[in-house]
């Protein structure tokens, strides 16, 4: 997988230098996220952000390759146990989509393609206090991306996007309040709705 995201990055990199309408940017916004649990339908969506560069490569005239780098923070909220009150899960990343888009009219764009996350740090926040709980995550996570952009005014514009990840979060074994296996279950994969604004500062 690491050497499929390297090519797809050289890939993008070799596009920026052969195409002379490249516009660069910042992007920032809301992410309102949740995950899908295996036997769980309890979980609450939790608001986060996401925010970094992106890249807008024309290579015709409606068509365009969208890569970003950002650092984005998912996640949910989970109710109480028998054991522990409710809280907050907050999962950290690095991710790298990399979209291809058309252009219906010149402020509108659809885009849509793969999402290569790594995750910096996971906690868990719950009875008042904040448990890091990194090493019982995966570190990589993929999605697919679905998005539309609007192009207000000048260089700033508005986005619109929906994140389906693919992939488990974590295995997790279930016991009783005396240590004892119960079950096993899995924390299934990141759903997120993005909300938020770019603005595209250089062309070449």
């Amino acid at each position: 997988m690491k050497k499929i995201i390297v090519t797809t990055l050289l890939i993008a990199f070799s596009l920026v230098q052969s195409f002379a309408q490249v516009s660069f940017g910042a992007k920032a916004g809301l992410n309102v996220s949740n995950t899908k649990n295996i036997g769980s339908a309890d979980n609450k969506i939790r608001p986060g952000f996401n925010a970094g560069l992106l890249a807008e490569i024309r290579i015709l005239r409606k068509f365009l390759i969208h890569p970003e780098l950002l650092y984005s923070v998912k996640g949910n909220k989970f109710p109480a146990t028998a054991f522990n009150g409710g809280g907050t899960l907050s999962l950290n990343y690095v991710s790298i989509p990399f979209l291809v888009g058309f252009r219906p009219t010149n402020k509108i764009a659809i885009l849509a393609g793969p999402e290569f996350s790594f995750l910096t740090n996971a906690n868990s926040k719950f009875d008042g206090s904040d448990h890091d709980v990194t090493k019982n995550y995966r570190k990589f996570d993929m999605a697919i991306d679905l998005g539309v952009t609007y192009k207000i005014i000048m260089g700033l514009g508005a986005e619109l996007r929906y994140s389906y990840g693919f992939e488990d979060l974590a295995d997790v074994t279930y016991t009783d309040q005396f240590g004892n296996e119960t079950g096993k279950g899995r924390i299934g994969s990141n759903r997120v709705f993005q909300f938020g604004l770019y603005y595209k500062f250089s062309k070449r």
